[in-house]
């Protein structure tokens, strides 16, 4: 079955109502521009309040490594355990940058055309995430031609960009990706989820994968 992460959580309730509603996993933003951020010390507050299991990401944004490191070292559990499952690094991290991390590893790849898919083959992570191409990074809100990437190793991809409940089952119908990454699509407004919106993407992303 896909799996569904949902991303830009801020707040316990979100991430309780993530959890409850089938969620597999959370995304953290530790990108201080973005209006989904979150300090360490919130994101360890609220991961004291999570059931076990859950898996937990930690999201930068082309940053030192030691400062990455740096937040891993303040996120642990009350058990002593690591909180963070993943590493995702939605810039322009190299591949040197990516590798030797004790934690799985995510790349995001903003894709403007299909030449932007060319770094993919052999580049040295556990998933791909395929995000539109934006100004900014994450949380664009747009999507980009599915077509795109049909035929990559689909059991290594995770689709974002612009992904909703009134297209999220087609994408993986189309794609059959390992995952699914939702953020604007289940928003009332940048960094609160709409808990409705919620609850029926990850309802129609499980029924469709």
């Amino acid at each position: 079955m896909v799996k569904v992460k949902v991303c830009g959580i801020t707040n316990l309730e979100d991430a309780s109502k993530a959890i409850e509603y089938g969620a597999d996993a959370l995304g953290f933003n530790f990108y201080p521009p973005s209006y989904r951020y979150i300090s360490s010390a919130k994101a360890q507050a609220i991961f004291g309040e999570l059931p076990p299991g859950i898996c937990k990401v930690a999201v930068f944004v082309n940053e030192p490594r030691a400062k990455v490191e740096e937040v891993l070292n303040s996120g642990f559990l009350p058990d002593g355990r690591q909180a963070f499952s993943a590493l995702q690094f939605h810039g322009e991290e190299s591949k040197e940058y990516c590798q030797n991390w004790q934690l799985k590893v995510i790349k995001a790849f903003r894709l403007k055309d299909r030449s932007s898919l060319d770094g993919i083959r052999g580049f040295p992570a556990d998933f791909y995430l395929l995000d539109s191409w934006a100004p900014g990074y994450g949380g664009s809100g747009s999507s980009f031609p599915w077509d795109w990437v049909e035929g990559l190793e689909a059991d290594k991809l995770i689709l974002a960009g612009g992904l909703d409940v009134q297209n999220v089952a087609e994408a993986i119908r189309r794609i059959h990706p390992y995952g699914v990454d939702v953020c604007t699509g289940v928003e009332a407004k940048p960094g609160i989820k709409d808990h409705e919106k919620l609850k029926e993407f990850i309802h129609a992303a499980k029924d469709a994968g």
